[in-house]
């Protein structure tokens, strides 16, 4: 998949001197990195950040970064510890519209990459994705609804045949506060005891050009499903990103 994360940096790089103005960065400070229920920082705060290009025909590219930070080492000898990953590189790729009905759709791909971590891991892993979804502008506190589809070959770790499915439905607010509620299901086809749920509910506001968010994740795993750490327990994450064109 080297030659995907190698594709859509080329765009983006093309791109650049032709359209400047459909470019986005986006910086995130958060309280956690939580990707379906999980911490992927051990519960320390995370720094994101993203640039993204869109053309007015639907097709979209970008690359996004953040640290990480995983517990591979944890109880293991030192003369037998392995290289670990401080910071994941995301690339994605895909189209995306929507109908005047109010119907939206988007499909694509992503390629998660760990510079850094040793390849034992197989840390790097590709999805593809689809999301459909549909907003009801005229319906009281205007929600909108959504479903998303993942699925990869080879899923993070080494953990085989992977899917993921989730819902979302998010309303608009008095005072433009805004309240999100998703819930997900990861699939371990090579091994179904590895299967879990996750769910999130969200308040959010835009100010001063600022995103403001407060959720809470959970799953249904237990702390021993998670190698005796907290990081799949229920959490409390805040945080605020902003958005220049």
């Amino acid at each position: 998949m080297d030659c995907l994360k190698r594709l859509i940096a080329a765009i983006l790089l093309a791109c650049t001197g032709l359209a400047q103005a459909e470019f986005s960065a986006t910086t995130l400070l958060a309280s956690d990195y939580v990707f379906r229920g999980i911490s992927n920082t051990d519960e320390d705060p995370t720094i994101q950040g993203s640039l993204d290009y869109e053309h007015e025909n639907g097709f979209y590219a970008g690359v996004w970064a953040s640290n990480v930070k995983f517990r591979e080492n944890a109880g293991v000898p030192a003369a037998a510890t392995v290289e670990e990953a401080s910071i994941e590189i995301d690339y994605y790729a895909g189209f995306a519209s929507e109908f005047e009905s109010g119907i939206y759709w988007d499909a694509g791909a992503l390629y998660y990459s760990y510079p850094g971590a040793e390849d034992s891991l197989d840390y790097d892993y590709w999805e593809a994705m689809a999301t459909l979804g549909y907003a009801f502008e005229e319906a009281a506190l205007g929600p909108e609804i959504g479903v998303e589809l993942y699925h990869s070959p080879e899923f993070f770790g080494k953990s085989g045949d992977a899917s993921y499915a989730a819902g979302m439905l998010d309303l608009s607010l008095p005072g433009d506060f805004g309240l999100g509620f998703s819930a997900g299901k990861q699939w371990f086809h090579d091994d179904s005891s590895l299967d879990y749920t996750d769910w999130k509910v969200a308040i959010t506001k835009s100010l001063e050009g600022f995103d403001f968010e407060v959720a809470y994740t959970d799953t249904d795993l237990s702390k021993a499903d998670c190698g005796g750490l907290d990081i799949c327990e229920g959490r409390a994450v805040v945080s605020i990103a902003r958005t220049t064109d």
